[in-house]
């Protein structure tokens, strides 16, 4: 045994003692485990590296790194080092690199599989100023440095497995290049370095140089003069007001406040969630280790996905965002901690303050060049009704003015859905929809919230598709990089920017739906909101939780959408356990249902994933209606009104998608025997069965969305005209009248934005047409698409609208 294997086996027991790591692999190869032709390469040599990989490997089922590797008879280290600081290697072709590529050109059948492993002992990336203070950096330079960061901080150790790469492609790829190991080499130093900016983020300014080089930029020196003349004062009064705004902005991320927070929020999401679930990170990690600028962009439905969020990305190996929030939010004590952990605050509107606007764009321009992952919420709060709310696009107007600026790194915007199977705060949110005044924040209700934490059951967090930035520019506005303020600082406002941040925004927020996850809490709402008095017996809820999940399997709705593979009896089971219904034995069976308040509360989860099934239910909804018909029939009716779903639901399918998807989903509700098959089509089954009763239930789930289009298109047609103002209003009152007769009490049924947003798409569609006096009257297509409609809604719902309609036209 050599003195280099004897020194390891008597060490690494106090070593593996006092270190504790938490690895993150991005994909191994079982085969080439199996045949343990692998190797590990790392940055530089070091005893404690090799001790935590050597345990962590194991439970990955990969070769022990301290084992040779044996090819031909010839032996390798299993572990090969880019950087040697004692022997200052030039990697060429006799180095390991090269010898094995040699084996490798020497011997078709060898494939060695090359696993890249980092080792950061901490996540403190350190200051542009070093203060010389020794702390879990994520660089450990010295031997002694390394020793403290082992007793102290050996148990916050993180080992990233990096995507393994073959070293059969590379030669037979490369073969002709005598240099290739040398380029691997260099390859994988840059891939390590990197990697480290991906882990730690960029070297932190101290926030009061950040406020005092941001008071000495061109720009904001000609708004505080600017500021000075308009507002009549001194500019040194001006200068002070714009330091204190920059003041009240800026965060001061802390990253021994981040390691705290990674152990209070482990305990918390442990006593809160039974898990917490995670999709699709990994293409976070390879836009991070690429060197992308990372914009996060998630849906806002409690303050907890602030935490959530940030708790996750670092747990994935990433550095937590500079997050923008409400200035609400700054208060004592959350707001010191809330910065700390790198909150930037933001008004809820700069209307009337330019100076204040500026400051914060600069601000917010020089995190970007600065390459300070960013988070913020375009919903601009938090949802009260579990839907997506339309975009606010100023945070995401001044991320592309950031491109035109000239941001060397691609800026990538990364959609990101947070689902829960419990909200805290629905109860405050049905309360502020009825009229109630929206508590402000503060200290008290921290304490209040943390006095209720009970199980809340699963969080859910689904990371969707990118948009690169550039990229969406060059295919949306060839022409933007004319606009480009590279080494200008002003930036652009080019005539094109409002339209199309507003159609990024829209893109956006079609991906964070896409991530939607569908759980046994939403798909209960789904199920009982849609039964009569909001009850099933136990067999029936478990009947259509199998078929809405073989629907959205064989039916997927997109690729990132997120369906468990549990079956109906499973979901029942969770369910049950949170507590969100009613279940009463009879002499029968089982009742499952929902009283007032709980109906309601479902309604937030409901919607959550109602994007999800409001094309399969118009389908039922129609199918129901003719009793038979054909594929062409109901693609042409949902053709006409998926620009309406679209703009309200935030579907990602498009018109010309809706022949494709309405064909699958037919086939699919046939084979679950929802639907029967004809020489003609389909029918409806017999209206005593099960499948029957089954597909009435999806159906119902969008006769809400069906009747708010009702009404709309009955007002056009009664008056003669209307201004969107009275348009809108009349629709907001019909809508309350309606839900109170007919027992509808979701909260967004009568919200005047979604009235707002209605009206705005059937103008687009020509469905409403305006006058010369500016006033919306009804045509032909009005008429035909307002009967189409009004065949698929209960007659009681129709006769209410159109009484409702003819009363109100009587007192106008």
């Amino acid at each position: 045994m050599s003195i280099k294997h004897t020194l390891f086996t008597v060490f690494r027991w106090p070593v593996r003692w006092l270190t504790k790591a938490e690895t993150i692999c991005d994909e191994h190869d079982t085969t080439a485990s199996a045949a343990e032709h692998v190797v590990y390469v790392m940055k530089s040599p070091s005893f404690s590296d090799l001790v935590v990989l050597q345990r962590a490997v194991s439970k990955l089922g990969l070769p022990d790194p301290m084992t040779a590797l044996e090819i031909d008879g010839k032996r390798f280290d299993r572990v090969l080092f880019v950087e040697d600081p004692k022997r200052r290697l030039e990697y060429e072709a006799e180095t390991p690199f090269g010898e094995l590529l040699s084996l490798h050109k020497a011997n078709p059948a060898c494939n060695v599989i090359m696993y890249p492993a980092s080792l950061f002992w901490g996540r403190n990336a350190g200051r542009e100023q070093p203060t010389g203070m020794v702390s879990a950096d994520i660089e450990v330079p010295s031997l002694w440095k390394r020793m403290m960061v082992l007793l102290f901080a050996g148990r916050t150790i993180m080992l990233r497995v990096s995507r393994p790469v073959s070293l059969r492609l590379m030669a037979d790829k490369y073969q002709d290049d005598d240099k290739l190991g040398q380029k691997l080499s260099r390859v994988a130093r840059t891939h390590f370095s990197r990697l480290r900016h991906a882990v730690a983020g960029p070297k932190l300014w101290s926030r009061d140089e950040m406020i005092r080089s941001l008071l000495r930029t061109p720009v904001l020196k000609q708004a505080i003069a600017d500021e000075a003349r308009s507002k009549k004062i001194s500019e040194d009064k001006a200068r002070k007001r714009a330091q204190e705004y920059l003041e009240e902005i800026a965060a001061d991320y802390r990253e021994g406040l981040i390691r705290i927070g990674d152990r209070v929020m482990t305990w918390l999401w442990n006593r809160l969630y039974n898990g917490i679930d995670v999709r699709h990170a990994k293409v976070v990690r390879t836009l991070a280790q690429d060197g992308h600028e990372i914009i996060y962009v998630p849906c806002h439905r409690s303050h907890m996905d602030y935490l959530l969020l940030s708790y996750v990305i670092y747990k994935e190996g990433l550095v937590p965002p500079h997050i923008a929030a409400g200035v609400n939010l700054n208060f004592w004590p959350a707001g010191p901690i809330f910065r700390r952990g790198g909150a930037f605050f933001i008004r809820r509107s700069f209307r009337g303050n330019k100076l204040y606007s500026t400051v914060f764009r600069e601000y917010l321009g020089r995190l970007f060049e600065k390459g300070y992952s960013v988070e913020y919420f375009m919903e601009g709060g938090r949802s009260r009704t579990g839907r997506l709310l339309a975009p606010k696009t100023g945070m995401l107007a001044m991320t592309v003015q950031g491109q035109l600026r000239g941001i060397s790194r691609p800026i990538s915007l990364v959609p990101v859905y947070i689902g829960y199977e419990h909200v805290m705060e629905v109860s405050t949110y049905h309360k502020e929809l009825r009229g109630k005044n929206k508590k402000k924040e503060s200290v008290f209700q921290v304490f209040g919230i943390l006095r209720k934490l009970r199980n809340f059951g699963h969080g859910y967090v689904t990371f969707g598709k990118p948009v690169r930035l550039d990229e969406y520019l060059d295919s949306n506005q060839p022409n933007w990089r004319e606009s480009s303020t590279r080494g200008v600082e002003e930036p652009a406002k080019p005539s094109w920017l409002t339209p199309r941040v507003n159609h990024l925004a829209d893109i956006l927020m079609r991906n964070i739906n896409d991530g939607a996850v569908v759980n046994s809490i939403n798909l209960s709402g789904l199920c009982l909101l849609s039964a009569e008095q909001h009850s099933l017996t136990k067999e029936e809820l478990i009947a259509q939780f199998d078929g809405y999940l073989t629907l959205l399997r064989e039916v997927p709705y997109s690729s990132y959408a997120v369906v468990p593979k549990l079956d109906g009896k499973a979901f029942w089971q969770h369910a049950v356990k949170m507590d969100k219904f009613h279940v009463e034995q009879d002499a029968v069976g089982e009742v499952v249902s929902l009283n007032a308040e709980q109906a309601l509360s479902m309604t937030y989860y409901r919607n959550n994933v109602l994007h999800l099934f409001a094309v399969p239910a118009l389908v039922a909804n129609f199918a129901l209606a003719r009793q038979n018909f054909s594929t062409e029939q109901v693609v042409a009716f949902i053709t006409n009104v998926i620009p309406m779903i679209r703009a309200e639901l935030f579907l990602n399918q498009d018109a010309e998608d809706v022949p494709s998807w309405v064909a699958a989903i037919c086939e699919q509700l046939s084979e679950q025997k929802w639907l029967v098959r004809t020489e003609q089509g389909f029918r409806v089954p017999t209206h005593d069965s099960q499948p029957y009763f089954q597909l009435r239930l999806l159906a119902t789930a969008i006769n809400e969305t069906l009747a708010r289009y009702a009404i709309v298109l009955e007002l056009v047609q009664m008056f003669d005209n209307l201004s969107r103002s009275e348009l809108e209003k009349h629709s907001e009152l019909l809508a309350m009248r309606l839900g109170s007769m007919h027992g509808i009490d979701a909260p967004e049924f009568f919200d005047k934005r979604i009235f707002s947003t209605l009206v705005q798409v059937l103008k687009q569609e020509g469905y409403i047409v305006v006058n010369d006096k500016g006033d919306y009257v009804s045509n032909d297509r009005t008429t035909l698409l307002s009967d189409e409609i009004d065949g698929l809604l209960p007659s009681p719902v129709v006769q209410t609208i159109r009484q409702s309609v003819q009363k109100l036209k009587e007192s106008a």
